[in-house]
């Protein structure tokens, strides 16, 4: 070969070197996209024994998921109560074979299946001491599943948390070691895989992934939780039955909280602020785990004239007389100018209670972007899920909503609006997503009554 075809020949393998990297890029996203609309069946496999949490998985399930609309499954399975605690931690073959069936059920109508680790105790506790065994699992599912088709998407690990909390790098090491265990035998089916605390937005950030074009990033949502768990028996203390979810009810912008000191507060009818300093030097006080970024001031108005002291991040910086009416807008680069805001606080700053003001108009600025900071529940639900996007576009990965549901207790009504709310956001930002769930607890189909709860399978599925 002439050397004009040798360099003819390298430039053919790099473009197609370059072409199939590019395509697995976007086939995540693809494959994301090919989920559509999908329902956990949890409380079957996950239990310690399938049929110890009042449900028990049979084939017509499969027929009704298909035929209401839904395109995939997400099948929650706790692979850890069927496997050795000693080395080569066999998974117990007849278990294997339920799974088998479950996945068989959902691939022979087209439906695509996430089958996943959850309720893994041990790990979370522990995810040095239990990292052979968790490997060893993934290593036996991984080759038995190896000739599943396409249909089949495997899930690292559900909601982690626990020590996986205390030190996000602990699960990222982890992750990474277990999708390279699963690229041995499956080295291109897609792999979902989320951050730590129980799938947390907020928890996005501290995800680090490795370099693998098929990873779907999954995330959860039950916010806000006093009404998604009223009345949840396992969560403590039980959040009270009876909260009722509107959209419109005031609300503070998401992952905004209060953290305010000597202070009373209350949303007004108009939409402000109703702030009272009960005590001197008291404090109304805004908390952001995740933080906002690329904000550069802090806007609002007050219906009378007010002493205060403003800090962002907790730098004490400007003391000022708010005026009647009239806005005052405060520049971050007098507390240091903070790349990620967390923390903001409006002091009073005399010694001496102050009365009632209204604040209004409270919203942080930045180049090309406005975030009030008072919204109302739907645009809670909007912030969590842009903050999401935000964080996708940024890292090019593909977002999946792998659970979101209320629980049965709530009222109907709110329920309906919450789940529509929810849907629509997600498929309005190009989310996946997945109901929790079938028929338990949070189910959208009655068991007993042998009939869907149609107002619910609706908001899913208009």
């Amino acid at each position: 070969m002439t050397a004009l075809g040798w360099r003819t020949a390298l430039l053919a393998l790099i473009l197609l070197g370059c072409s199939q990297s590019a395509t697995s890029a976007s086939d995540a996203f693809e494959t994301n996209r090919l989920l559509g609309p999908g329902i956990n069946f949890g409380n079957a496999l996950e239990a310690p024994k399938e049929g110890d949490w009042g449900m028990v998985l049979e084939p017509g399930f499969f027929d009704l998921v298909k035929q209401a609309g839904f395109e995939h499954i997400r099948l929650p399975v706790s692979w850890t109560y069927h496997a050795e605690k000693i080395s080569p931690y066999t998974i117990d073959p007849k278990f294997f074979a339920r799974v088998d069936w479950a996945l068989e059920q959902a691939t022979q109508r087209g439906l695509r299946i996430v089958l996943n680790v959850h309720h893994y105790d041990e790990l979370n506790a522990d995810p040095v001491g239990e990292e052979a065994r968790a490997l060893a699992i993934w290593r036996q599912i991984a080759e038995h599943y190896k000739n599943q088709p396409n249909l089949v998407y495997f899930e690292v690990l559900n909601e982690p948390h626990s020590k996986f909390n205390e030190n996000p790098q602990l699960w990222n090491a982890y992750l990474a070691k277990a999708i390279a265990v699963i690229r041995q035998s499956n080295p291109a089916r897609p792999v979902v895989v989320g951050p730590v605390g129980w799938n947390s937005i907020r928890k996005l950030p501290d995800l680090k992934l490795p370099n693998d074009p098929n990873l779907i990033v999954t995330v959860h949502f039950y916010e806000p939780l006093a009404f998604t768990h009223q009345g949840a028996e396992w969560v403590q203390p039980t959040p009270p039955v009876g909260t009722a979810w509107t959209g419109t009810k005031p609300s503070w912008a998401w992952s905004w909280t209060d953290w305010s000191w000597d202070s009373g507060l209350r949303f007004s009818p108009t939409g402000g602020l109703e702030v009272t300093y009960n005590k001197g030097w008291a404090g109304l006080y805004l908390h952001s785990d995740p933080g906002a970024e690329g904000y550069t001031a802090l806007a609002f108005r007050t219906d009378r004239a007010v002493s205060l002291s403003l800090s962002c991040n907790r730098v004490k910086s400007k003391a000022l007389t708010a005026p009647v009416n009239l806005e005052t807008v405060f520049s971050f680069s007098d507390c240091g100018s903070p790349p990620r805001l967390h923390d903001l606080i409006l002091q009073n700053n005399t010694p001496e209670p102050q009365p009632t003001y209204t604040l209004s108009g409270l919203e942080l600025r930045g180049p090309g972007k406005v975030l009030p900071l008072v919204t109302n529940e739907a645009g809670a639900i909007q912030g969590a899920f842009a903050f999401a996007a935000d964080w996708a576009k940024t890292n090019h990965r593909p977002l999946y909503v792998g659970e979101f549901g209320s629980y049965g207790k709530a009222e109907l009504d709110s329920r309906v609006r919450w789940t529509t709310a929810v849907r629509v956001e997600a498929e309005r930002q190009g989310f996946s997503w997945a109901y929790w769930e079938f028929g338990a607890g949070f189910g959208i189909y009655d068991r007993a009554a042998r009939s869907w709860r149609v107002p619910l399978l609706n908001a899913l599925i208009p």
